[in-house]
């Protein structure tokens, strides 16, 4: 009989060269999540805030210097760039200030007038300053008395 076994690519060699093989009978272990430290986060918003794709090279110099692997940096830098697009896609997509519904009585439609003058309680508009001969009723401009 055949053992059940399947190929993978080690995480060292990403170019698919060396493969190992693994038994499909014992439970694969989830790899767990790589926390990168303040510095290292700080270095890696640096870099893409500088440049936003590395080259091969540029990406083995910084993930030397910041003690990761390549793939690490590399991973970060595809995640950081969707991070980026979908926060652009957003701020296009949503207006500045969004508008509020309010409700808003008709005072004039099709040239009828559809309130009664007593209606109104308020005026609807007043200078900021004392008119010479304009009467101000108390309640909208007490300082005048």
């Amino acid at each position: 009989m055949e053992e059940n076994t399947t190929y993978h690519s080690t995480q060292k060699d990403m170019g698919g060269d060396n493969e190992e093989i693994v038994n499909m009978n014992k439970p694969r272990k989830k790899r767990s999540r790589a926390a990168f430290s303040h510095g290292q986060v700080f270095e890696l918003e640096r870099r893409f805030n500088h440049q936003r794709y590395l080259s091969g090279p540029e990406r083995a110099d910084l993930a030397a210097a910041l003690k990761l692997t390549e793939t690490q940096v590399k991973i970060w830098f595809q995640n950081r760039r969707y991070k980026t697009k979908r926060r652009q896609l957003l701020t296009d997509h949503t207006p500045l200030v969004q508008a509020k519904k309010v409700a808003v009585k008709v005072l004039i439609k099709d040239n009828e007038r559809l309130y009664n003058p007593s209606e109104i309680t308020r005026p609807l508009l007043f200078p900021s300053f004392p008119i010479p001969g304009l009467v101000y009723p108390k309640i909208y401009a007490p300082y005048l008395s």
